[in-house]
């Protein structure tokens, strides 16, 4: 008897526990399913377009925009490059609103911003007098950017320009640090808020950087290329110019060669953060009826991300998590929407010419 009682209790025993092991193993594969569901939605939404039109691009890309997660504190208490980030997700709005034109699309805009506008308003955003020169030196550009950034999308900067004037001495004696491209940049800043300029600013605008010396395409590195499209973007004031006086013919002529050539070497390298600047250099100058830009052009459309997005950044999200989303794709995002918008906008306005 205490043999037969003995043997239902072991038997009670090993039942128990195969239905913990199988319930244990079947949580298991709950969790690897809802992992794999995660991984495989995550992969689809950076998964590229393939066919694309202009006008849907633009569309995904302000719906990333207003998804786009940007906390101006959170940002600045990681010891980031706050002006610099908050530069481009304003320039990505104004694009947006540049390509739009149309009341709606204005109030949305200004609706969507009003975190940021407020932030701007606070004293601890104006902290250029405090930060050390390091700090200073990568935000600096951004922070007069941002001044005319919002100017552009029409907010009132009348309290902006205040604070500026308090660390405007530090910003003159800072220009001895900058190199040529830069100082292009910032003398187009100093024009368009009618600034005193340093001595360093005096001869901005005769300045070409490469395009003066006509490189061959072995100079240009990446470094070198981003210098170029900066060139070409202060000679256009960012695409709010239609005509330029830096450049002569002989320079245009330059650039209608090089820019092809330093194209199909970043694209060989999936670089398509400068490829997008390159192309919106091809379109400012006028240069957008060959089949070589024709093909980028179709090709960058392309690779668009479902999200709205541009970039394959994936690899940095286990390191920075979704911060990714504000320090690598919102850059390439903004320069890659770039020649689309700047395309659409002066084929409408030869239509309407």
């Amino acid at each position: 008897m205490i043999k037969k009682t003995f043997l239902l209790l072991l038997i009670l025993v090993i039942s128990v526990s195969c239905i913990s092991g199988q319930k244990k193993e079947v949580n298991k594969a709950k969790k690897v399913s809802k992992t794999l569901k995660t991984s495989s939605k995550q992969h689809l939404v950076k998964q590229k377009v393939g066919k694309n039109t202009v006008e849907d691009a633009v569309k995904r890309t302000k719906k990333f925009a207003n998804n786009l997660h940007f906390d101006l504190d959170d940002i600045r208490n990681k010891g980031l490059a706050d002006k610099k980030f908050l530069a481009e997700y304003l320039g990505l709005f104004l694009k947006l609103k540049k390509y739009y034109h149309n009341k709606e699309t204005d109030k949305e805009i200004t609706l969507k911003l009003q975190p940021v506008f407020a932030k701007i308003e606070q004293k601890e955003f104006h902290n250029m007098a405090k930060v050390n020169d390091k700090l200073f030196k990568k935000n600096s550009m951004s922070y007069m950017r941002i001044m005319w950034l919002l100017d552009q999308l029409g907010y009132d900067i009348t309290n902006y320009e205040k604070e500026f004037s308090k660390i405007k001495k530090r910003m003159d004696d800072h220009m001895k640090l900058r190199g040529e491209w830069q100082r292009a940049v910032f003398d187009k800043y100093y024009d368009y808020f009618k600034l005193k300029k340093p001595t360093e600013l005096l001869y901005a605008k005769k300045l070409k950087g490469p395009i003066d010396y006509q490189k061959s395409l072995e100079f240009y590195n990446r470094a070198n290329a981003y210098v170029l499209t900066h060139f070409v973007f202060a000679a256009y004031d960012y695409g709010n110019s239609l005509t330029q006086n830096r450049f002569d013919k002989e320079d245009l002529s330059y650039l209608s060669k090089i820019l092809p050539q330093i194209i199909k070497k970043f694209e060989a390298k999936n670089n398509d953060d400068l490829v997008g600047e390159l192309l919106t250099c091809q379109v400012l100058i006028g240069q957008t009826k060959t089949h070589e830009f024709k093909q980028s052009f179709n090709s960058l459309l392309s690779r668009q991300n479902q999200d709205g997005s541009f970039g394959s950044y994936e690899k940095y999200r286990k390191k920075i998590g979704n911060d990714v989303e504000f320090r690598a794709y919102l850059h390439t995002t903004l320069v890659d929407i770039e020649p689309f918008i700047e395309y659409d906008y002066r084929k409408n306005k030869m239509i309407k010419n």
